[in-house]
């Protein structure tokens, strides 16, 4: 059975396999498998109330199947805009189309004020993906805005809307810092007992070589003395 895991051609044949298929899983999962990383470092700070996270109950995704959609805020505040990276042409429903319609400059969401028909000034993420945004909503975050108070509001689409289009509460913008302060305190408790365990064997190891060192040129010295004699 060793012999068959060990054959030249299986090894190239699971290759050909799992190599594209790992890619094509990060291609399509990134977003993600990128939240999923942080989500287990934020879970313990959320609980304790040390930082706020979205729960799914507060992700308000948008239709997409038209040119607007018409949403209800219950309650002042800063939200953001999370979307995923495939677009949908309109008049071709079920197709996905991967555009470059993220590129810089080329704005395809406007905020408004149903009431007011005021337009709600919307500010571009330009980031990409992080550990510590929102793993609860798809894709990553496109624009955060301000509620000023609760209402209808409507979200249009300039340029061809994503397949997946959320509003959530925004307790991400201003708080990077801290977020990844609190994930890396984290790292460090987690790495700290294994490197303290491998420093010790390191030290343990480096005092029996010199034990041994010793020792031998103990030896050596004694036998040196005897045929000097």
């Amino acid at each position: 059975m060793r012999g068959i895991w060990q054959s030249g051609w299986l090894q190239l044949a699971l290759s050909l396999v799992l190599v594209p298929a790992i890619l094509i899983v990060v291609f399509f999962y990134a977003p993600f498998l990128v939240k999923a990383v942080g989500y287990p470092f934020l879970l313990i700070p959320s609980t304790l109330g040390i930082v706020e996270r979205a729960t799914p109950a507060d992700v308000l995704v948008l239709p997409t199947s038209s040119y607007s959609a018409v949403f209800y805020i219950a309650h002042p505040g800063r939200y953001v805009v999370y979307a995923d990276d495939t677009f949908r042409r309109h008049g071709r429903e079920g197709l996905d189309v991967r555009e470059t319609a993220l590129a810089p400059g080329r704005e395809w969401l406007r905020i408004e004020d149903v009431e007011t028909g005021e337009i709600i000034p919307a500010r571009r993420v330009r980031r990409g993906i992080r550990p510590y945004d929102e793993i609860v909503a798809r894709g990553r975050p496109m624009y955060t805005f301000e509620a000023l108070h609760p209402g209808r509001y409507r979200a249009v689409y300039l340029y061809h809307p994503p397949a997946y289009v959320a509003i959530l509460p925004d307790h991400v913008t201003g708080q990077e810092h801290k977020l990844v302060a609190l994930m890396g305190i984290q790292v460090v408790a987690l790495l700290a007992y294994p490197t303290w365990r491998r420093f010790r064997r390191w030290r343990s190891r480096r005092m029996e070589r010199r034990r041994k060192r010793e020792e031998a040129e103990r030896v050596w010295e004694k036998i040196r003395r005897e045929r000097r004699l």
